[in-house]
């Protein structure tokens, strides 16, 4: 019989202040290395990336907090940030003369997915990063995993 593996989630909530962007971002760097997904270390630079343009953009322009949740299914690394706005986010050109605004460009660059939708709180905006198949150890319902230390891949 083969055993069933459920995937392994963390969500945590982020309220505008210092450093809340890098503690989410070294959270979500920090939790895919406990769990052992296998990504480079340039996965790694390109996950941080983008969940700092994706958390600052919530935080930003969203009402000042955002719930992130990161979800490892043993093929792809999946994060979400959920926030109280039900605006469309807004993907901006490279070449345009902004100096800010082209944070979900380089998201849609770097992950190998992303996507967004609304939903009865505001909106969701997800991306993801693709491994190669891994078996993810069983987590028992309602469980929680506590951040873990980071470690080096």
């Amino acid at each position: 019989m083969e055993r069933e593996y459920r995937p392994l989630s963390d969500e945590f909530q982020v309220t505008a202040a210092d450093h809340a962007v890098r503690r989410a971002r070294d959270r979500i760097v920090a939790v895919a290395a406990g769990w052992g997904v296998p990504l480079t270390q340039e996965a790694l630079g390109d996950l941080r990336l983008c969940t700092s343009e994706v958390v600052t953009n919530a935080l930003e322009h969203a009402g000042g907090e955002c719930l992130v949740t990161v979800r490892w299914t043993g093929r792809q690394l999946l994060v979400e940030v959920a926030d109280r706005s039900r605006r469309a986010p807004l993907v901006l050109a490279p070449g345009t003369e902004l100096s800010s605004g082209r944070g979900l460009a380089l998201v849609q660059a770097l992950a190998d997915s992303w996507t967004w939708e609304r939903n009865d709180h505001g909106k969701v905006v997800r991306f993801s990063f693709a491994t190669a198949p891994v078996p993810v150890p069983a987590q028992a319902p309602g469980q929680r995993c506590a951040p873990l230390a980071a470690r080096s891949v």
